[in-house]
């Protein structure tokens, strides 16, 4: 495979990685950044959630509902997003993690890589 430049790579990324949730799990999303660091993939995703989510987060209960929500449904996806990257990129991810922040409506996922990407220069 010929290698790509890092800017192509983490635009493929996001792309794929917004228009995965959004067809997985309805999530649209208005503001995505991918970038690669070393043998990681960084993507954080901003104002991800809903307006009746962003209501329920006023509350600890609610805020601690939401969260265990967004958790359960990465991890459901989680096989499925897998192979939709390293279909992308070509090389094998060995975890993927995620963070969601409710006080700034951000939620981080890092794609841990066996490799680190051939890229371009």
């Amino acid at each position: 495979m010929k290698p790509r430049t890092k800017q192509d790579i983490e635009k493929a990324v996001k792309e794929t990685i917004a228009q995965f949730l959004e067809t997985q799990l309805g999530d649209r999303l208005e503001e995505v950044v991918a970038q690669i660091e070393d043998d990681a993939i960084v993507v954080k995703f901003k104002d991800m959630l809903p307006p009746a989510e962003k209501r329920l987060i006023r509350h600890n209960e609610g805020t601690q509902l939401i969260k265990e929500l967004k958790e359960k449904l990465i991890e459901k996806v989680k096989p499925n997003l897998k192979a939709a990257v390293e279909n992308l990129i070509g090389v094998e991810i060995t975890d993927i993690h995620s963070i969601f922040n409710e006080t700034t409506d951000e939620v981080v996922v890092i794609l841990t890589l066996k490799n680190a990407l051939e890229l371009a220069k």
